[in-house]
């Protein structure tokens, strides 16, 4: 209990001092009331909301069963968003490919929906306590799909057989497809990111010297890459003497 309370103060200070300070970043220049409701109507601010507003009601209203609002408590998970870049950079690729990932699902979707109404044509007479309907057919569609194979619901007539190996053959395919598109989506986020520290490194290289602003841009964005210090300051030395080499070349010609 002790510990439930010092971790909703803490996470209850994080969210007024986040929420006070938030009209220092404003880009908009906007009236600070409007900056700080815009802000609160944010994910993340949501997030961070609803991560200690359980503990707060029911510490002001121990009376009342709010049971169901502990569920809430878990979206403390999602804070560590906030800590570890990799989580932005993995919803950023969720983001990016929702288009292609819902084309995926909807496919998916096709195919159960085929798969399981054409073993009920075949097994509804064989196992009516198995495959009576349509939406008892599902589960073994599910779980052939998905190359989980439970083994409580299989099919018995050779012709189900048949359609079984060759479903279990496409969901092979249909699982490989969403980590296919995620992976070459990630590698290419971090290509793109990886790409725009180079450049940014090279313009503050340019004057031969580093200020405040530049090397701000660059730690943000080597941090949001999970860039160590040592990884970013090698960076830097590695470009220093890319473009050294480059300006003694054009100075002998």
């Amino acid at each position: 209990f002790s510990i439930e309370i010092v971790s909703t103060i803490i996470f209850a200070l994080e969210y007024s001092l986040r929420l006070w300070s938030s009209v220092e970043s404003d880009s908009e220049n906007s009236q600070p009331i409007r900056t700080r409701i815009r802000y609160a109507l944010s994910p993340l601010a949501i997030v961070d909301l609803l991560a200690f507003l359980p503990s707060i009601l029911q510490l002001l209203f121990p009376g009342i069963d709010l049971r169901f609002l502990r569920v809430l408590r878990l979206l403390r998970v999602f804070k560590l968003t906030r800590y570890f870049s990799s989580f932005e950079l993995l919803l950023n690729v969720l983001y990016e490919e929702r288009k292609n990932l819902a084309g995926i699902f909807v496919l998916l979707l096709v195919i159960l929906t085929l798969a399981a109404s054409a073993l009920y044509l075949v097994e509804r007479d064989i196992q009516p306590d198995k495959f009576g309907s349509i939406p008892q057919a599902m589960w073994w569609a599910i779980a052939a799909l998905t190359t989980v194979g439970y083994g409580d619901v299989y099919p018995l007539s050779p012709a189900g057989q048949i359609l079984g190996s060759l479903v279990t053959i496409v969901g092979i395919g249909m699982v490989a497809l969403p980590s296919g598109i995620l992976a070459s989506a990630f590698s290419e986020q971090t290509r793109r990111k990886r790409e725009s520290l180079q450049l940014v490194i090279d313009d503050a290289l340019i004057d031969g010297n580093i200020d405040a602003t530049e090397q701000k841009s660059i730690e943000e964005i080597g941090a949001s890459l999970g860039l160590s210090d040592e990884q970013i300051v090698d960076l830097v030395k590695h470009s220093r003497t890319i473009v050294g080499l480059a300006q003694d070349q054009h100075l002998e010609k």
